[in-house]
């Protein structure tokens, strides 16, 4: 088979030097199997130049079969393959954007770890459709923003983390590893919408710039964090933001934690009520005992 697939490609490019690099090997091997298919099959498969190559009758005529050999062994392997994943069980996990560089990596590692015959899917939703994508089955489970107010869903909290203050890289502050509510005192806020209102940026602050008698320049509010962070960096305002999304280093971005008690975020795998598939428990029980180790 190697020896086809080198035939191919020295066909195709018409070079020994280019199909060398296509296959990621040096030419001296390529044109030694070459010549070794030649001998077998008793015939000269290239016209040979030092400029030049191109191939003989009997290579014209051989090309299309080797092509189909090729073709049929790639076929055998997706066949098997497809068996394989057939005889797999599949998780479908629904995540926000977010959790795909935060937390998610390890706890997937550590999942496969032990669970090799499991076939993962993930499936990114917006805040706002994390419910949905549950209840119409699109997903075995997802990790969701609470509180969630679905009675058709059971949801199994996994961690809570406070909010921290995403700022400017050059906004000073008093002290260079926390941020008071003081300091935001005629700042722009920039916020994004939840899964509801009162889960909102807007909302869960409210009442604490109230209680500290802080009072923003302004609100700005956009879809997503990600587009928040963005004008973060360009010196429009601060953003409150889960601490989990301080790993993710931003050009122009720093991430403070309060110096009083901030909001706190809190996540969990929200599942249907009819669920029947033991694999889902398996995993809800798994993230459970996952974050209560500290794991993330």
């Amino acid at each position: 088979m190697k020896r086809l697939r080198y035939f191919v490609a020295v066909a195709e490019e018409q070079h020994f030097s280019r199909a060398a690099e296509r296959l990621g090997i040096s030419q001296p091997p390529l044109s030694e199997h070459v010549h070794a298919l030649e001998r077998e099959l008793g015939v000269s498969l290239f016209n040979r130049t030092t400029r030049s190559v191109s191939l003989t009758e009997d290579g014209l005529n051989f090309l299309p079969h080797a092509r189909r050999i090729l073709s049929d062994i790639d076929q055998c392997g997706e066949v098997i393959r497809d068996a394989r994943r057939r005889n797999m069980h599949t998780l479908r996990i629904g995540i926000l954007h977010a959790h795909a560089y935060t937390f998610l990596p390890r706890l997937l590692a550590e999942w496969s770890d032990t669970h090799k015959d499991v076939r993962l899917t993930l499936v990114e939703h917006a805040t706002q459709d994390q419910t949905a994508v549950v209840s119409a089955g699109t997903v075995d489970l997802a990790f969701v923003r609470e509180p969630v107010h679905d009675a058709d869903l059971t949801v199994t909290r996994v961690f809570s983390e406070p909010y921290y203050i995403a700022l400017p890289q050059r906004w000073p502050t008093n002290a260079p590893d926390k941020v008071s509510i003081a300091e935001l005192q005629d700042r722009a806020m920039i916020g994004f919408p939840s899964h509801h209102a009162s889960s909102s940026t807007r909302a869960l602050f409210r009442d604490m710039l109230i209680k500290h008698k802080v009072k923003t320049s302004d609100f700005l509010q956009v879809r997503t964090m990600h587009a928040a962070l963005a004008l973060v960096a360009a010196g429009q305002g601060f953003s409150p933001v889960p601490q989990s999304q301080s790993r993710l280093a931003l050009y122009g971005v720093k991430y403070l934690p309060m110096a009083e008690t901030p909001p706190q975020l809190s996540v969990g795998i929200a599942r249907s009520h009819n669920s029947k598939k033991p694999l889902v428990r398996s995993f809800v029980d798994f993230c459970v005992a996952y974050f209560e180790r500290g794991g993330w």
